[in-house]
């Protein structure tokens, strides 16, 4: 699910016991001309208890493969039309 305002998106994320994890475009930090724009976070009880900084989205999506098995040029492929235009730009 693409949350716009927060630039995530969830990844195996569990409702029932708020566990999950997510994508994250840090705007800002690319504005400020960061190297590290996309996070993958590992969310508990809506906390972060682990985070890998990504320097592109096929990275991320690597960090998200390691985890569960996603194709990652299908990933790529159906993000690409959810992003918005700036942040499939950045990607």
């Amino acid at each position: 699910m693409f949350e716009q305002t927060e630039n995530t998106i969830r990844y195996k994320w569990d409702p029932r016991t708020y566990t999950g994890f997510k994508l994250r475009y840090d705007a800002e930090g690319a504005a400020n001309g960061g190297h590290c724009c996309f996070h993958v976070e590992d969310w508990t009880f809506r906390s972060i208890t682990n985070e890998w900084p990504c320097e592109d989205l096929d990275e991320a999506l690597e960090v998200l493969n390691h985890f569960f098995a996603i194709d990652v040029a299908q990933e790529r492929e159906r993000l690409a039309s959810w992003l918005p235009a700036t942040l499939a730009e950045a990607a």
